[in-house]
């Protein structure tokens, strides 16, 4: 893992009020056995996400009830992960819903006649358009050099981000599959500033992500050179419907090759 087990966020910026505590991840549990079953099968079906990787990225299960402890209130019963700035500050924390799947098809089944579920929260009052999911990462020690070599890899979600760094490689995040303007712009000047100048667009493989690259590519096209990681023709489709974070390092290896070389096998 080029960023290191022990890689620690500082915690000298404000946050929304709802969640400012810098330490919130003191209070997650990485037990599959103190979860309920939709997280802890969240969780077994992302074999990456091993306690090391975990605690590098302050990212676990915060249970509903813990006692007298209150705090975090809206984060309760989700995975939740960090969002931290360039200097490792900690902005926000947002969290994913475990049943969100079962919950989705359960309001497509009445004929969506309530309010759509919700997969992420973010608190009120963060902007996500203006920040890139491990941001903090990329000046550490060992990055540079595979920043140089394969450019800036540039995913949808923050689990696409920790399995790439798993597999040794340094990856931001729109926690979206579409860009903003801002954001396009802070890749742009992270890809001058820590890599070769490049953006590796690297969205899912499905096609929401393929309309994603394209709007990608339109807004950063404009402001650096850009290319695809995959697509669902590339590499003989064998990447169609995939996500980054599904790899595994022999496919890594695969698209790796391409992005140093030019070259791949269809």
């Amino acid at each position: 893992m080029w960023g290191g087990a022990n890689a620690r966020a500082g915690s000298g910026r404000q946050q929304p009020a709802e969640v400012r505590l810098t330490n919130l991840d003191a209070k997650f549990t990485l037990n599959l056995a103190d979860m309920p079953p939709a997280a802890s099968a969240y969780f077994r079906r992302r074999p990456f996400f091993t306690s090391e990787a975990c605690r590098a990225w302050r990212m676990g299960f915060f249970p509903r009830d813990m006692g007298e402890d209150k705090g975090g209130g809206t984060m309760r019963g989700k995975i939740v992960y960090p969002y931290l700035s360039d200097q490792g500050d900690v902005l926000t924390w947002f969290g994913r819903d475990p049943e969100f799947e079962a919950k989705h098809q359960a309001w497509e089944a009445t004929n969506r006649s309530e309010r759509e579920p919700e997969k992420f929260h973010f608190v009120k009052g963060f902007h996500r358009g203006l920040e890139l999911f491990g941001q903090h990462r990329l000046r550490e020690e060992g990055a540079a050099a595979i920043l140089k070599s394969i450019g800036l890899i540039l995913v949808e979600g923050s689990n696409d981000v920790i399995r790439l760094d798993t597999l040794g490689i340094p990856a931001v995040g729109l926690c979206s599959n579409t860009i903003t303007r801002d954001q396009a712009a802070k890749a742009a000047r992270l890809a001058q500033d820590v890599g070769n100048g490049v953006v590796t667009i690297f969205l899912d493989c499905d096609p929401e992500g393929e309309n994603g690259m394209k709007q990608c590519l339109g807004y950063l096209a404009q402001l650096t050179p850009v290319r695809l990681a995959w697509t669902s023709k590339m590499y003989g489709g064998k990447f169609r419907g995939r996500q980054p974070e599904s790899l595994m390092i022999q496919e890594w290896d695969e698209i790796r090759e391409f992005l140093q070389t030019g070259q791949r096998k269809s």
